[in-house]
């Protein structure tokens, strides 16, 4: 065999190799819409507001970080849309899904997009300052109508910082090394703070809740949804990577 046969061999082989890889991929991508949406089905905790909306928090917390973690951007977005699809159609027919407004169908999606972006796999590309950005556009959003409870912010503003920092630090993210399963807990924390920026959009300028509700009611639950949903969506991601690293990567 020339140098030549054997380079078409390789290359052969390679494109094979990352075929596979995509579909199985996107087999994890179906698998983790198809969880996100049952995942709905199980209330984690909620409130009742002055206005009457009653406000479910569900398991969904704990998955929409994991599509941009283990899927990237692209697949990542695509897989959260349909995980929210999923969701917005089980609140039609199952009484105790709950959807307390539009925007929250678009929350995974966000979620994957803006978190798969931070990982910066491959490139120096912009991904932590998009996400940042975008962050910073959420709570400007936020604070215009509801600056008397700005502390509401907090959690956001240190996602923000969290992107910031794993964009100039020179992170890389590589599923197959151990050692990056450190960076996990702030990716997961992007994760679900973008995810609830849609929640909180959608509250604030569909549902008109006021801001004393958001200072003293929503947030002391946020701050401890948030934060087990961060701790529990890394163990998950962390156990999805180390064991499929050799199937999937």
């Amino acid at each position: 065999m020339t140098t030549e046969d054997t380079r078409n061999h390789d290359s052969g082989e390679m494109e094979l190799f990352e075929g596979e890889s995509d579909t199985k991929l996107y087999a994890l991508g179906v698998v983790l819409a198809a969880v996100y949406g049952m995942s709905a089905l199980v209330p984690i905790s909620g409130f009742i507001v002055a206005s009457g909306v009653v406000a479910q928090i569900s398991l969904t917390i704990v998955i929409a970080p994991l599509f941009g973690v283990l899927l990237g951007p692209v697949k990542g977005g695509l897989f959260g849309l349909i995980g929210g699809l999923i969701t917005a159609f089980l609140s039609m027919v199952v009484p105790s899904v709950v959807l307390i407004v539009p925007t929250v169908v678009l929350g995974p999606m966000v979620s994957g997009f803006l978190t798969g972006l931070c990982l910066n796999e491959e490139d120096s590309g912009p991904g932590g300052l998009i996400t940042a950005a975008y962050l910073v556009v959420i709570m400007a959003l936020y604070l215009i109508p509801n600056s008397a409870a700005w502390w509401f912010m907090l959690p956001y503003a240190l996602a923000a910082f969290t992107a910031l920092a794993l964009q100039f630090t020179g992170f890389r993210f590589d599923r197959t090394e151990k050692k990056s399963l450190l960076y996990i807990l702030p990716l997961t924390l992007i994760g679900t703070i973008t995810d609830f920026s849609m929640m909180t959009m959608g509250a604030v300028y569909i549902a008109g809740i006021p801001a004393e509700v958001f200072g003293f009611v929503i947030f002391p639950a946020m701050l401890v949804e948030r934060t087990v949903a961060t701790i529990v969506s890394a163990v998950a991601a962390g156990t999805v990577l180390y064991t499929f690293r050799d199937q999937l990567w």
